[in-house]
């Protein structure tokens, strides 16, 4: 069947950027040379540093709220890569309502995986709480990031969702491949859902963080030995290589991807994180034929980002398999621009957007119906 999308999707060229976007790049020198790094470890530290400098400056002013009513926790799983392979611990967050319960932090997730995907041990579970799960996966083109990379969007799902989040770390590029990174996200997914129960589950990324939250949802569409998927909420994703001019998109998406090119290059990204060099050795979230029978999806993509197409293309084949989606198309603004400026008004409403998609993610299809 031929692929055809709303041709109000396609963008050859990109919008102006947003006038209040230009002058924030402007006031915030975004323009200027970025600063020579020799090491991915100078990077993946400047990222940190400026991640949690800005995580400090909005939590003791705008967003002290949520510092309120909120129980973190940090915890992991243990998993060995191989048969032979030393043990490797994956970082995993836990934010709870502070109403699920008084007593002592919860257990921690405890699992150890020998390289088969269908081994692992549960050691302990968490008494259900009856409120959802929101697993969540933080982007960085897999290169940089961590727990506190996109803390504050956690801490705002925990607060005005009242669900549980476990937000999870995972191993970065070059030190290890993508493929690596995508097994620690399935190892925490297969953790997370033998050790705790939820009224709903929900997966969640941003950019790369977006890639890992569509492919562990891909693997585990179907509710056999572990915890049903009930929603999937993606945010400037990352679901195929559309480098070299198109020659690793399927040809079914050539004419309709058309964002990997210079016109939509922007301060925040002008380089293509995924490339026939470093991608995951297994499909990308565009290159799997068979969507069917996935869980509905809400999407947010920005028109200026070489990412655009990405999100718009996936929207368009999950609805083609009768998947319900929502897609939240940001005129004017670039790539996780909210993550960036969380001081601009429009990085507000992106935020209150995501809330909302996710709160029709959390309801039941039934509910989804009767308010449509």
């Amino acid at each position: 069947m031929e692929f055809k999308m709303d041709p109000t999707l396609i963008l050859h060229t990109p919008p102006p950027l947003d006038s209040a976007w230009l002058a924030h790049e402007k006031s915030a020198n975004l323009l200027a040379p970025a600063p020579a790094l020799t090491t991915s470890s100078e990077r993946q530290q400047l990222y940190a540093s400026t991640c949690r400098k800005l995580n400090t400056e909005l939590l003791s002013g705008r967003d002290k709220h949520l510092t309120e009513g909120i129980k973190i926790h940090d915890t992991g799983i243990e998993t060995r890569p191989g048969s032979s392979g030393d043990p490797v611990y994956i970082p995993i967050r836990s934010y709870k309502p502070s109403f699920t319960s008084s007593g002592p932090p919860p257990p921690a997730i405890s699992s150890t995986s020998d390289g088969n995907e269908e081994s692992g041990r549960e050691i302990e579970e968490e008494r259900d709480d009856g409120v959802p799960i929101v697993i969540y996966y933080h982007g960085g083109g897999l290169y940089v990031g961590d727990l506190d990379s996109e803390d504050l969007t956690c801490r705002r799902v925990c607060k005005e969702l009242q669900c549980t989040v476990y937000s999870v770390e995972y191993r970065l590029m070059p030190e290890v491949t993508a493929s690596t990174a995508l097994a620690d996200a399935i190892a925490a997914f297969r953790a997370i859902t033998a050790t705790r129960k939820a009224s709903r589950l929900i997966l969640m990324g941003s950019s790369s963080g977006g890639q890992l939250a569509a492919q562990v949802s891909q693997r585990f569409k179907t509710s056999v030995g572990h915890m049903q998927i009930h929603g999937v909420l993606l945010r400037g994703p990352v679901t195929c290589d559309a480098t070299e001019d198109g020659a690793n998109l399927p040809p079914k998406l050539r004419e309709c991807h058309t964002s990997m090119s210079e016109a939509f290059h922007t301060s925040l990204l002008s380089n293509a994180a995924v490339n026939s060099q470093n991608r995951t050795k297994e499909l990308m979230p565009l290159e799997v034929e068979d969507l069917s029978g996935m869980p509905r999806h809400w999407i947010q993509v920005s028109t200026n980002d070489i990412y655009y197409s990405d999100g718009a293309c996936y929207a368009e084949a999950l609805r083609r398999k009768g998947v319900d989606v929502k897609l939240d198309v940001v005129v004017g603004w670039p790539h996780t621009f909210w993550l960036k400026a969380p001081f601009l008004e429009r990085a507000v409403m992106a935020e209150r957007d995501m809330i909302e998609g996710l709160r029709w993610l959390l309801e039941s299809e039934s509910e989804a119906k009767v308010e449509g």
